[in-house]
């Protein structure tokens, strides 16, 4: 007769519990990666956007086109989103900067993430 008595029930149950919280922190950092990359592309189509286009504000620009990118893109991946873009008149620069929270598989852990973009305004001599 087997005198384990049930050991390997016990045993079989705590590897499958393990294994489960490892998939589960697996699918986290890629959904975290994920909404950070959301938000660099985000960024970088709002900086290209407002380092080319003169027609409006470049600042509005960078924004506008951002926002849009994210809600075509992101889902409920990335959300509570803020989109802000500035210009360094003395350098010439423009920085476009995404932040917002990435979906959370833990409740009520809030997951943040913020991407920027920075690179010189286009300028036409003349």
């Amino acid at each position: 007769m087997d005198e384990r008595g049930g050991s390997a029930g016990v045993e079989m149950a705590l590897l499958w519990g393990v294994l489960i919280l490892l998939i589960l922190a697996v699918v986290q950092v890629a959904l975290l990666f994920y909404a950070g990359q959301l938000a660099l592309t985000a960024a970088q189509d709002g900086l290209r956007s407002g380092r080319y286009f003169a027609t409006e504000s470049v600042t509005a620009a960078a924004s506008r086109d951002a926002d849009d990118f994210l809600r075509r893109a992101a889902g409920s991946v990335l959300t509570g989103v803020d989109v802000s873009a500035s210009v360094d008149d003395g350098t010439g620069l423009l920085r476009v900067r995404v932040t917002g929270t990435a979906l959370s598989l833990v409740p009520g852990v809030p997951l943040k993430v913020s991407r920027e973009a920075v690179g010189g305004l286009e300028r036409v001599a003349g």
